[in-house]
């Protein structure tokens, strides 16, 4: 589980929405933040600071808590491999069967379709209820 420390800011029926809680934290100063998934949720929560992430509040969290949030890394691998690869696994399907058939230019044109078609299916899957759930923030905890 990569897990990061959050504020809560507001709570709205079962649900609570969680800001930050420091800019990075350790992670500013460790050297290989570039290259370690524990520092991704950081930067996941930092890109919406001007509105925070919307949590379920399975620990009865009140504004101003700091809490303990967290992603499963199965998820998130998923969810990287299906954004990035489905798309070049079309383009290149689709350019070797432009080539068998149409040759250079048909392999550089209908390649470029497949490359759209996977950006437009994983894009359909990325915000299906399967991948969202699999994606979904979970309050374990609150921080100490």
């Amino acid at each position: 589980m990569i897990e990061e420390t959050g504020r809560v800011e507001r709570i709205e029926g079962d649900y609570i929405w969680v800001s930050p809680a420091s800019a990075g934290g350790a992670c500013v100063s460790c050297k290989s933040s570039a290259n370690c998934s524990s520092n991704l949720l950081t930067t996941l929560l930092q890109r919406h600071q001007t509105k925070s992430v919307r949590v379920e509040n399975n620990i009865n969290a009140k504004v101003n808590d700091l809490i303990v949030i967290g992603i499963h890394p199965q998820g998130l691998l998923s969810g990287s491999a299906l954004i990035y690869l489905l798309p070049v696994f079309f383009l290149f399907i689709f350019a070797v069967i432009g080539d068998q058939f149409f040759g250079e230019i048909g392999s550089i044109i209908i390649g470029l379709a497949g490359l759209i078609l996977g950006f437009l299916i994983s894009k359909s899957i990325a915000t299906s209820s399967l991948m969202k759930s699999r994606l979904k923030l979970i309050g374990l905890r609150r921080a100490a």
